[in-house]
């Protein structure tokens, strides 16, 4: 019975596709329009869509949509959808400019920092022979383990533990195991014990490129693991500004450098850079859309890839210190609003605990707020207009807000709601 109906099913489709049979169908145009006003798209989409817009006091976090492009960058992708391109030719031209900023041999564009990491893992595990790549991401045969700094242990509400690698998944989805290294409290590294992590199945050292005072140098990391003939993939999605780390992790000879697009470039949010060996560099090709490989996921638009060249060539030649002297002032406003406010202390925190040049406003909740920093941050998202804060990982009564790229305006609106919010509790 159940082939019989099958068939039936078969052959009335294929009717269908031959024109054979006619079906009655609404008016597609009427259907969509009752559905939404492409127009309002056009020119409200937040509004048309019935999405509230958010103030991104984060500066850049992916949760609320990245970064702010530049309008030059705008206008280049948008210039960029109106031809089509040979995406290879179109990736071999970008890579020639990224290696001029970044001191690398060449660069590669792929869809974020977290692609950047899992096709530059891959990169090493496989190089350019295709049957490698097809096996991806079982290793069998290869070199499995990568060395990375401990990551921090987590518990379900089932009382499971594990392991949260954060963005460092993307570097375990090529297919490696990772051996930790160092105190993840502390988050510090010795170089002694990154010695001892090492072993013949050792494929790569996965780094971030900042940490706390304390920790053994990139530079370090980077000398013992070539001592091995381990090559050395740097995390740097948020490490712009400064300007000068765009080469800095390269000129220390770093193997393979991963940032992010919309972060610190102002680039689009789903592109991302690897820059590093041209070997390297070649076997992220090979196993990147328009290829076939792991990397295929990583598929990034002809328009993203002329914004991301845009945006880095954009932001590198920014005027530095006209740059960090505005990101100041804007942080000095919004502090000296917020100074007074009820039930808080707050202060300018700068360079952040990863001495990073992020100048940020914390303010900590007192007691009498009733309230606690999640809650705050809560109420401050869901209120109106929308604001989106930071955690402070070191004091939970409080919220870290980073303004560098928010208008006068709207660092006086989260100052109001601040207040209003504090004045209630």
């Amino acid at each position: 019975m159940r082939d019989r109906v099958s068939a039936a099913g078969d052959a009335y489709n294929a009717a269908r596709y031959t024109g054979a049979i006619l079906t009655r169908r609404p008016n597609a145009q009427t259907l969509l329009t009752d559905i939404i006003d492409i127009e309002a798209l056009a020119t409200d989409p937040y509004g048309a869509l019935g999405v509230r817009p958010v103030i991104n006091a984060t500066c850049h976090h992916t949760m609320f949509g990245g970064t702010l492009l530049p309008e030059v960058s705008l206008r280049a992708m948008r210039a960029a959808a109106a031809s089509n391109v040979d995406m290879l030719e179109l990736q071999s031209a970008s890579g020639k400019v990224i290696s001029q900023i970044t001191h690398a041999e060449d660069g590669f564009i792929v869809s974020g920092c977290a692609a950047a990491m899992l096709v530059g893992t891959a990169a090493i595990l496989a190089g350019t022979d295709r049957a490698k790549i097809e096996q991806l991401p079982d290793t069998t045969g290869m070199k499995g383990l990568c060395v990375a700094k401990r990551f921090p242990r987590r518990v379900t509400a089932s009382g499971a533990e594990y392991a949260d690698h954060g963005y460092a998944i993307a570097v375990q989805t090529a297919g490696v195991r990772f051996v930790e290294v160092g105190d993840a409290d502390t988050e510090i590294v010795t170089p002694d014990e990154l010695e001892e992590a090492f072993s013949d199945d050792v494929a790569l050292v996965y780094w971030v490129g900042y940490s706390p005072r304390g920790d053994i140098p990139l530079e370090d990391v980077i000398r013992i693991s070539h001592a091995r003939g381990v090559p050395v993939l740097v995390d740097a999605s948020n490490s712009l500004p400064p300007r000068d780390n765009l080469h800095r992790f390269i000129d220390y000879g770093a193997d393979l450098v991963c940032f992010s697009g919309g972060k610190g470039l102002q680039g689009p949010q789903g592109a991302g850079i690897i820059a590093g060996r041209r070997d390297l560099i070649e076997a992220v090709a090979a196993q990147s859309a328009p290829n076939h490989g792991i990397g295929r996921v990583a598929k990034v638009s002809k328009e993203e890839v002329v914004g991301q060249v845009t945006s880095l060539v954009w932001w590198a030649g920014q005027d530095e210190e006209d740059r960090m002297t505005e990101h100041h002032r804007r942080t000095a406003l919004l502090a000296g609003l917020v100074r007074d406010l009820p039930h808080a202390r707050t202060e300018v925190v700068f360079p952040d605990r990863y001495q990073r040049p992020y100048p940020t406003v914390h303010v900590s909740l007192l007691p009498a707020a009733g309230m606690s920093g999640g809650e705050f941050r809560r109420r401050l998202l869901d209120g109106e207009p929308s604001i989106a804060s930071m955690t402070d990982p070191q004091d939970p009564a409080a919220i870290r807000l980073d303004v560098r790229l928010l208008s006068d305006d709207e660092i006086h609106v989260i100052s109001r709601r601040l207040r209003e919010i504090l004045s209630a509790s």
